[in-house]
């Protein structure tokens, strides 16, 4: 009994394969004989046809039998380019913006897959050893294929940069299905290699989407390496910057940031990093040299003038000036600091350089005068704009008014002198 059990199953089996078979071939016919020729997106197709289509076809694509005929994905690929110019005129609609932006990006990577099966079964022989179609029928439907899907093949990457944030494994998919199509058959005439100029981005995205999700940190640190020469080279340097950072690999990390300076001059991030970096490890003449090869860079562009970034990099000089006790230089930079962002660092920086410059000069009276006066005017000015700082601008007014014998004024002050 159980023998015939088995026997009646085997031929069940047989039968549903043929029948997906046999869909395929009642679609193909349906479109390749009907009287007024079907349109590639099935725009033309009576009413309901379009539904009965991907009823005969959805379960062609998984059969054992079925899924290996060329004719499968052929057909198929049209529906998926008729649901791609209905999801189109939904965005147009929808005032330009998807109701669902991944059915979109899933519709282009069915289409690239779909033919990417139709290519390679195109070319692969029956039992018999006969292709499925002829052999100018090939030529001619592989170049088909190839314009349909490159279209598609160039929204795997607009995709991934769209949904990198909100569905990384989405996005590793789209991007693993883009660097397939390098090697694919059907883009071979494209030279994708040479000529796809979106490698660095995907590169980029992808491990940003390796980021996102946790996972393949080395594969990551590739990635970002490999993206360094594209336009989102920046970007890609400041991720590796960071991560070397979090790894505690402050060489790797410095050598990074020099190559951001070099590499991309006018992104002062990589200036200010660096200058930072050196300041933080008591590179004091470096980080001197550092900064004043940034402001050049700075002072022959108008736009880099007015980046926040470029106040930081005044303000990091002057500070490796001062710690070298160039007290006049370290004054002219705290000053030009304070032009590009009037704030109390740099208004006190340049007001304490005086002040010590006044104290330093003491036996030269006019000399000490002058930057006593100066430190009284910044001083002054602190305690007008930065009232909140009164613990420093005041203990330092009663300073350099009793180093300059103005006991009067100094009195008005006296009472910040005990907290110090």
């Amino acid at each position: 009994m159980k023998r015939l059990l088995l026997i009646c199953a085997l031929a069940v089996f047989a039968a549903s394969a043929f029948a997906q078979a046999k869909n395929v071939k009642k679609v193909k016919n349906y479109i390749e004989n009907a009287d007024t020729p079907i349109a590639l997106d099935l725009s033309n197709a009576k009413p309901g046809m379009v539904e009965e289509y991907r009823a005969l076809l959805e379960p062609a694509l998984t059969d054992p039998e079925s899924k290996d005929m060329a004719d499968t994905w052929r057909y198929a690929a049209r529906l998926k380019i008729y649901d791609m110019n209905q999801l189109l005129k939904e965005y147009a609609a929808n005032g330009n913006q998807f109701k669902d932006i991944k059915a979109f990006f899933q519709n282009q990577y069915d289409i690239v897959q779909y033919y990417e099966n139709y290519e390679r079964l195109m070319h692969t022989p029956n039992e018999k050893g006969k292709l499925p179609y002829k052999d100018d029928e090939i030529g001619k439907e592989h170049l088909f294929a190839q314009q349909v899907a490159t279209g598609p093949r160039n929204n795997l990457v607009v995709g991934a940069s769209q949904l990198v944030y909100t569905d990384a494994p989405f996005t590793v998919k789209l991007l693993d299905l883009y660097y397939e199509t390098f090697d694919n058959p059907l883009f071979k005439e494209l030279d994708l290699r040479n000529k796809d100029e979106n490698q660095s981005l995907a590169n980029y995205i992808y491990a940003t989407a390796l980021k996102e999700t946790g996972t393949n940190e080395e594969k990551r640190m590739e990635l970002l390496k490999q993206s360094l020469d594209g336009e989102n080279g920046p970007l890609a340097l400041q991720d590796l910057v960071s991560y070397y950072k979090e790894k505690e690999d402050h060489a790797t990390m410095r050598e990074y940031l020099k190559i951001g300076t070099e590499k991309y001059p006018k992104q002062l991030i990589f200036h200010l990093n660096l200058v930072q970096d050196e300041l933080r490890n008591h590179e004091d003449a470096q980080a001197d040299a550092d900064a004043k090869k940034a402001i050049a860079i700075i002072e022959s562009d108008e736009q880099l003038k007015a980046d926040n970034n470029a106040a930081w990099l005044y303000y990091f000089d002057a500070v490796a000036l001062y710690n070298q006790e160039k007290l006049e230089p370290a004054y002219d930079m705290f000053v030009k600091a304070y032009q590009h962002e009037a704030n109390f660092d740099n208004l006190s920086g340049a007001a304490n350089c005086a002040a010590m410059l006044g104290m330093k000069n003491n036996t030269k009276k006019d000399v000490a005068k002058k930057w006593y006066d100066k430190a009284i005017e910044h001083y002054e000015q602190c305690r007008t704009d930065y009232p909140d700082q009164e613990d420093v601008w005041g203990y330092q007014l009663y300073v350099c008014y009793n180093n300059t014998g103005n006991t009067a004024k100094a009195a008005q002050f006296k009472k910040y002198s005990s907290k110090k």
